[in-house]
């Protein structure tokens, strides 16, 4: 399904060793979580996708897309009145 998907390569940052953050604040569903899926597809095995998001729809959505794509789910973590980061870990 995100074969197709175009990932704008400006929402996709390297931000470490095996480290990358996906700032997707302004999206709403699905892209948020066809934007991490097919984020995860694109960075290495073991690496962790930290997925900046403002939309509250999003923190249930994404971390079940998550799961559902046989990756880890790793947290979320709310760092502003609507601003959270959820963590995830490429595992296949």
């Amino acid at each position: 399904m995100t074969q197709n998907i175009h990932l704008p390569p400006t929402l996709l940052t390297k931000i470490g060793d095996e480290r990358y953050r996906l700032d997707l604040r302004g999206y709403t569903c699905p892209y948020p979580q066809l934007y991490t899926i097919k984020a995860l597809s694109q960075i290495e095995l073991g690496a962790i996708l930290e997925i900046e998001i403002d939309n509250p729809p999003s923190t249930e959505t994404v971390p079940r897309s998550i799961k559902n794509n046989g990756q880890e789910y790793l947290g979320t973590e709310k760092v502003g009145a609507s601003h959270w980061i959820i963590r995830a870990k490429k595992t296949r």
